[in-house]
């Protein structure tokens, strides 16, 4: 591949799970969705370093590397770096995570094939996102492959469960339509538990699993959480 801006041989790199190609001669970035495309920061005539270019490269890669390329949300290793640093805060406001899983997801893809699994991921992605307040203290991240986890602040008891039905009606109203104009009724079954003040990450993940797995296990399409 040739360079865009100077023309020259440039090199992919694979940094953090993000396909980058270099150019050695000008000293271009140049990210794989083609989105972007900017310099390291480092000017030809002086050799000097623009320090607020080199920045923004940085956080372009860094925001890459922490979106689920196919559904567009949080990846499970963002998942982790996020919520160890939330637990490393003492004064942390109170947690809700809601686990959410897909059900019958094998199904889809064994019938229709994994590119329709694809698209039912991608459309439950987008309407959890759009029943969460994204950019206000809610956040969702895919865990698995038909698992993801909403993490809530600042929100009590009962709004949780509230917040967990909202998820599990805004998917399961309405089918999800695939590339040959099938049309899948989808459901998901959800956990729901708010954090202790003794939790670690690991403890309120394994619990909030629990809950989740009794949702799938007692007839799917629900929401079961913990006692207050």
């Amino acid at each position: 591949m040739k360079c865009p801006k100077c023309n020259s041989p440039m090199d992919n790199k694979l940094i953090d799970g993000v396909d980058i190609d270099l150019c050695h001669n000008c000293a271009g970035i140049f990210l794989d969705d083609g989105e972007f495309q900017s310099f390291t920061g480092v000017d030809l005539a002086t050799r000097t370093i623009c320090l607020s270019r080199f920045i923004k490269v940085l956080s372009k890669l860094n925001e890459r590397a922490s979106i689920d390329d196919l559904t567009g949300v949080y990846t499970r290793k963002h998942y982790t770096e996020f919520i160890n640093n939330v637990f490393e805060n003492k004064q942390r406001a109170p947690i809700t995570f809601i686990s959410i899983d897909i059900d019958h997801f094998k199904s889809v893809n064994d019938t229709y094939g994994h590119d329709s699994g694809d698209i039912v991921l991608k459309e439950v992605a987008q309407r959890l996102k759009s029943a969460l307040r994204v950019s206000r203290d809610e956040y969702i991240f895919r865990v698995g492959g038909e698992e993801f986890m909403a993490v809530l602040f600042n929100v009590n008891h009962e709004d949780s469960y509230n917040a967990a039905e909202t998820l599990r009606k805004i998917v399961g109203t309405i089918p999800v339509i695939l590339s040959d104009s099938t049309a899948l009724d989808i459901t998901i079954s959800l956990g729901v538990a708010l954090a202790r003040s003794n939790d670690t990450p690991e403890m309120l993940y394994k619990r909030v699993d629990e809950f989740l797995y009794t949702a799938k296990e007692t007839g799917r399409n629900q929401v079961i959480m913990e006692t207050s």
